[in-house]
């Protein structure tokens, strides 16, 4: 079996690192737009070709996994459609899917199946020299096929994320998908820049014990990337925003009236949800 990664970040990186023996040992080619990657890779034994043309490295592939951002996937396979073999599979790891399916569809063949997907797993440095093999170990990953998948393009992609080590592989709609993760991630970076977007932050420095470190952590944006996520699943994100800002509103109302027993409803109820649902 031939896989082709397009893009050696983080995550690209990560995947490749995992790939070896993966179906009784494939061969792992590599497109990045930076030679000294595609030469680091090399050395490490993480893959096996290396291309500065996408379309070498998908050439031939049997599996396809597109780890750039969403419109460069998307460009990406649209500028090598030539050069994918029928019957190939394609999945990604891009953090909207709804998007994805429904540019993809535009543009492959019958004989060649997307599969979308999406690793939950990152850290906050990116690039390949970030990447390592342990990324994946006990994080989930999300599949999200649909009605036009072939049962076992789909069994591939599941393969694949037990393979590189995930310990959840969920099952869901694109549309699913991308109402939950506005929520669980993009929601959590807007609140973090809207934190760092109060001039209250340049006067905090000594007067946090951790609190606002915590909160803003994912404030450390990769803008172009977090701009175009956005952007791509604006209906659901907007929508999540509108909920956090009537959440907020009950806050700033019982606190503007002294309401302390409202005040102590909504923080018990808080906590109830945050124990019951996100606890270690």
């Amino acid at each position: 079996m031939k896989i082709a990664i397009i893009g050696l970040g983080l995550i690209g990186g990560s995947i490749a690192r995992r790939l070896r023996g993966f179906h009784g040992g494939c061969t792992v080619a590599a497109y990045n737009r930076t030679e000294a990657t595609l030469r680091l890779a090399l050395q490490d034994g993480a893959i096996d070709e290396a291309y500065e043309n996408a379309g070498d490295a998908m050439d031939g592939a049997d599996l396809i996994i597109l780890c750039l951002y969403p419109q460069l996937n998307i460009d990406m396979v649209r500028d090598n459609l030539s050069r994918i073999k029928a019957g190939a599979v394609i999945t990604d790891v891009s953090g909207v899917k709804t998007f994805m399916v429904d540019e993809l569809s535009k543009i492959l063949p019958d004989t060649v199946d997307f599969v979308g997907a999406h690793p939950m797993a990152g850290r906050e440095v990116g690039g390949y020299k970030s990447s390592t093999d342990t990324l994946f170990n006990n994080a989930s990953f999300l599949i999200t096929p649909t009605k036009n998948n072939k049962p076992e393009s789909v069994a591939l992609v599941r393969e694949l994320a037990e393979y590189i080590g995930c310990k959840h592989v969920v099952t869901t709609t694109p549309e699913e998908h991308d109402e939950i993760i506005a929520y669980t991630s993009q929601l959590m970076h807007v609140v973090a820049v809207a934190l760092c977007d109060n001039p209250m932050i340049e006067r905090s420095t000594f007067f946090s014990a951790g609190s606002l470190r915590d909160c803003t952590r994912v404030a450390k944006i990769n803008a172009e990337m977090w701009s175009e996520l956005f952007v791509e699943n604006k209906d659901a994100l907007v929508k999540r925003i509108s909920e956090m800002r009537g959440s907020l509103e009950k806050i700033e109302n019982a606190v503007a009236s002294g309401d302390r027993t409202t005040l102590e409803k909504i923080m018990t109820h808080a906590t109830k949800q945050k124990l019951k649902w996100l606890t270690e």
